[in-house]
């Protein structure tokens, strides 16, 4: 069994290399270490969007994952090197809107240079006001600051579950969420790394920076 040590590596490395090590495989299971439990999910999660089968288990404090050769039942006649990008846009597809809707990319908790009080203030109505409107966007992206409008507590948690309910993707970004130590407290939103995220933005029609 080929094995990939990403212990130590930064997102999005260990998933680009589990990618690599799925694309180069002839034949057999792969093993593809990590040291944190982002790093777990972010493989998995990308694991899966190829269809293939994983199981994992906790060894001297790191995480052993072993992608299995064989594809899921769900995968099976797809393509197996549709890219997480492609997955993340069929995500998307119950928007009332078409694909030329835009992505917006929200890097912080609050709207506007000035103020503090009055930029959260203007972002918690800038979300609510999304979700008035006839035209949703087709995905959002949370990252630096702006995950924490994504974790308990935040005025606007039922106002982004409310876009998930009419088919906005959001994504939120682990690291970001790891940085400021608010991983328990992650309410709302998809967590997700810069892989999947990149792949999303390079591949929208419009990105609009909140």
């Amino acid at each position: 069994m080929k094995a990939v040590d990403c212990r130590g590596l930064n997102c999005p490395e260990p998933v680009l290399r589990a990618k690599k090590a799925i694309q180069e495989s002839i034949a057999g299971d792969i093993e593809v270490i990590v040291d944190n439990q982002t790093a777990r999910e972010n493989v998995l999660r990308f694991v899966k969007s190829q269809g293939r089968e994983t199981r994992w288990q906790e060894k001297d404090g790191s995480y052993h994952i072993t992608i299995s050769e064989g594809k899921t039942a769900a995968a099976i006649g797809r393509d197996d090197t549709t890219g997480a990008a492609e997955n993340v846009t069929c995500r998307a597809e119950g928007n009332k809107g078409d694909r030329e809707n835009p992505v917006l990319f929200i890097s912080t908790n609050e709207l506007g240079v000035g103020s503090s009080e009055l930029g959260r203030m203007l972002m918690r109505n800038f979300i609510y006001t999304l979700t008035k409107t006839d035209h949703f966007p087709r995905a959002i992206v949370f990252m630096n600051s702006g995950v924490k409008l994504c974790i308990e507590g935040s005025p606007v948690i039922d106002e982004i579950g409310e876009l998930e309910d009419n088919g906005v993707l959001t994504l939120v970004c682990g690291t970001c969420l790891d940085y400021f130590e608010l991983k328990d407290q992650h309410k709302v939103g998809q967590v997700s790394n810069m892989y999947d995220i990149s792949d999303l933005l390079l591949a929208a029609e419009r990105v609009i920076t909140v």
